[in-house]
């Protein structure tokens, strides 16, 4: 059984209520008590919100937690830590629960059996430093017609735990990717990334702010840009956009 307390050389601030983890983490690197792999969770979140500033649910038993990560590379290269963070959540929840199957969902989300369980927001947090914030579906999941995707959450296929649980085997498998990114830059996490990806190879559909388009998911660049073959039109380089699966 996985200890429920973030190993070293995380620390860990737990709260109650809070409109959100990653403002309460921005709130330390703006009155100077941030530290590196310094993990802020809480009970329940009254302001949550996700990609595009989508409202994020999170009632009490589920997780929602930011970490806060020192930046020593410029900051256009800081979403690539998103993709570290997706491998650590997809191998973290498969250490609890074995028997069900986790992959990373561009550009940062984990699915469960092909929903989606967890989800992260970066966000710059003042000069030099990131905030990741986490998600976790533990207990339960937002009910089909309020989320955007399919929803699952940990307790339906077999999780018994509880929440600090989560947290830790998370935090166990972030230090590690986040040190290779650091030492290594991006080319093993992406990888790595892309072996456990959803949909690589297969036909997708991508809706930007603007436009949806089709193609095959043909994997992502040195940036962790997807990229699309559309055919005669060509190969298309993505930076935002929300993925589907026909057929899912």
């Amino acid at each position: 059984m996985i200890a429920g307390k973030p190993p070293p050389p995380c620390r860990h601030i737990r709260l109650g209520s809070v409109g959100s983890t990653n403002d309460e983490a921005r709130r330390l690197v703006s009155d100077g008590t941030a530290a590196d792999l310094l993990v802020i969770s809480a009970e329940t979140q009254t302001a949550g919100r996700g990609r595009r500033g989508r409202h994020w649910e999170s009632p009490a038993g589920n997780l929602h937690a930011s970490i806060l990560i020192r930046l020593d590379r410029p900051l256009a290269e800081a979403a690539q830590i998103g993709f570290a963070a997706a491998l650590a959540v997809a191998e973290g929840l498969e250490d609890l629960v074995t028997a069900a199957e986790f992959r990373c969902k561009w550009p940062n989300d984990v699915l469960c059996n092909g929903k989606k369980v967890a989800g992260m927001l970066l966000e710059a947090a003042g000069d030099g430093w990131l905030v990741l914030g986490l998600g976790v579906d533990v207990e339960r999941a937002p009910p089909p017609g309020q989320s955007l995707y399919a929803a699952v959450a940990l307790a339906e296929v077999g999780w018994t735990g509880g929440v600090p649980e989560v947290l830790t085997a998370i935090c166990r498998r972030f230090v590690p990717w986040l040190e290779v990114w650091r030492q290594s830059g991006f080319a093993p996490i992406r990888h790595e990334w892309i072996k456990r990806a959803r949909g690589v190879g297969a036909q997708v559909v991508v809706r930007l702010e603007a436009e949806t388009l089709a193609g095959v998911f043909a994997g992502l660049d040195e940036e962790g840009a997807l990229l699309l073959d559309q055919g005669e039109a060509g190969r298309r380089r993505i930076l935002a956009g929300d993925v589907f699966f026909p057929g899912a």
